[in-house]
């Protein structure tokens, strides 16, 4: 980013990739210091370790890439593109269940593609 004004757009979208990040974060560790108990016994043990971390590692990616947004990296914006188009497709093939996440994926690609966030993160 060059010593250009951080547009609303970019705010907003920062805000949104934020609570998208810090969520998981919060899920990660409630699971590992045992906030949450798996009900079921089939692979108890190993989703008590795995789904945390995986949770915690998503979470702590969302907030570099956050990061990298408000900072107007180049590579944060081709990133975001491409785990939002993911998601995106991801929650279109869960509906009915994934239609909050295709309005939230939907909102971030626009925000994305718009010029003044183009613009302030090179591309």
């Amino acid at each position: 980013m060059s010593e250009m004004k951080r547009p609303t757009v970019v705010k907003i979208l920062v805000v949104i990739v934020l609570v998208g990040s810090v969520i998981p974060i919060f899920a990660g560790a409630m699971m590992l210091t045992g906030g949450s108990v798996f009900e079921g016994y089939f692979m108890q043990e190993l989703l008590s370790q795995i789904l945390p971390t995986y949770y915690v590692v998503v979470g702590v990616i969302g907030l570099v890439l956050a990061w990298g947004l408000w900072t107007g990296k180049g590579w944060a914006w081709v990133i975001a593109v491409i785990v939002f188009i993911i998601g995106l497709v991801t929650d279109l093939v869960t509906l009915p269940t994934g239609i909050v996440g295709v309005v939230i994926d939907a909102v971030v690609l626009y925000l994305l593609s718009r010029p003044d966030t183009r613009r302030f993160c090179g591309k």
